[in-house]
Formats: C-alpha cells, structure tokens, sequence
C-alpha cells in the first residue's frame, strides 16, 4: 500500500496527538534529562577529585586505547606477517577494525552527535587534558564528539579478538582490567562522560559480537583472495 503525502501527515498528526504516546514521550524525555543530570553531576565529582599528577599518568593510560597505539600494533603484525607468511592475526585485526569503525562512525559522527564534557561543561572549569584526540582526514569531528567512547570499545574489541584468535580467556581478563582504567582516565582527562565509557563497553562487545559471531570468515576469505595481489605492489616499489 502506498500512502500518499496527504495520508502520510494525516497520520502524522494523528499518532503524535495520541495521548498516550505523549504521555510516553513526556516521560521518556523527562527519564533522559534525569540520567544526564546524573551524568553530569557524576563526571564532575571524578574530575575535580584527581589531582594533575594523576591527570599526567591518565594521558599514559590513555595512550593505549588511542588510534595511534593501535596504528603501531597493526605496523608489528604486518611486519610478522611479511617474516613469518601467518597472516592470520593482521587479517582478522585490521578486518575487525574496519567492519566496526563503519558503524562507530555511524552512531557516533552522524546519530548521537553529543559534544565531551570539555565543550558541554567549559563553564564548569572542565578542560581537554588529551592532546591524542584530532586524528586527521580520518576522524575530523574527533575533537568534539564522545558518544561511545572510541577507546574503550575498540580496546574491548581487540581484546576479544586476541582471546579469539590465542583460544585464551586470561588475555581477556588482561585487556578487560586495562580497559576500565582506560575509562576511568577517559573521565579524569575530561574528554567522555560516564555514559560515554559505560557504552563504550557496551559497543566494544556489540562490535565483536557481530564481527566474530557471523561476519570474520567473509573478511578473511576477502582478504586471502585479494592478498596475492600486495606482494606484487610491495616488491615494485622496493
């Protein structure tokens, strides 16, 4: 059935008017600003409760969930794959990244949308301690957006893919430890609410759900069928 323009906003108008989807409505805005209240309120009190040295120590702990720390882990196991032949590892990392920072992207830059504390809250006296954040040409609005936290998630889900891919759970345990004091850094530096890292959790886990649980073996049927082709440009340009 094709509802024209005339139905369409006669509809409109007519699920909006319904009582009791106001009321639901009335509710559900009221239930969000309490939970940003809290937010708020509760950023704060981590934030003014360290001191700078402990500011100076979360840039390092930070440092580990950065897109640049990771740039480097993919340099390494590129390098052991091009030594050793086992692409395994790489095809299965870079993969996983790729699938999940389409979606990241999506929910973060052009759904959510919602500016870090430092912006939010500047009247507050809350200000940006990590000079990690503008990763250029690739994220441009990295500087400003926060929901989910990047460092958090994608440190979850390389986490679960190393235990996937070393069949050990303590490898787990390790990256999931070092995962909250990444959270509790991100809310020191003044860069991510509360929600943000609590769904970062959330969206690390999601991430790795979706690539492990049914999407990883296309990526690395893809990636074995397209990868006698880079050896070929690599010894070129050598």
């Amino acid at each position: 059935m094709i509802i024209s323009r005339k139905n369409y906003i006669y509809y409109f108008f007519h699920i909006y008017s319904n009582p009791h989807i106001v009321n639901f409505m009335s509710l559900l805005s009221g239930y969000l600003e309490k939970i940003e209240e809290w937010d708020h309120k509760a950023f704060l009190n981590i934030y003014r409760s360290f001191s700078k040295r402990a500011k100076k120590f979360s840039i390092v702990i930070s440092f580990l969930g950065s897109l640049y720390f990771w740039g480097l882990v993919w340099l390494v196991w590129f390098i052991y794959g091009y030594i050793t032949k086992d692409y395994y590892l790489l095809v299965i990392f870079t993969s996983g990244f790729e699938q999940s920072i389409i979606l990241h992207v999506l929910v973060r830059y052009k759904i959510v949308r919602r500016n870090r504390p430092y912006i939010k809250l500047k009247q507050d006296g809350v200000k940006k301690h990590d000079d990690f954040l503008k990763i250029p040409y690739l994220m441009r609005e990295s500087e400003k957006q926060s929901f989910p936290s990047g460092h958090v998630a994608f440190f979850l889900l390389f986490g679960i893919i190393f235990a996937f891919y070393f069949q050990n759970w303590i490898v787990l345990a390790i990256f999931l430890s070092l995962d909250i004091a990444i959270a509790i850094s991100r809310l020191i530096l003044g860069v991510h609410f509360p929600i943000d890292v609590i769904f970062g959790f959330v969206f690390g886990f999601l991430y790795a759900l979706l690539f492990l649980g049914v999407t990883w073996i296309y990526w690395v049927r893809f990636y074995y069928w397209i990868g006698p082709i880079f050896p070929g440009i690599f010894h070129f340009w050598l």
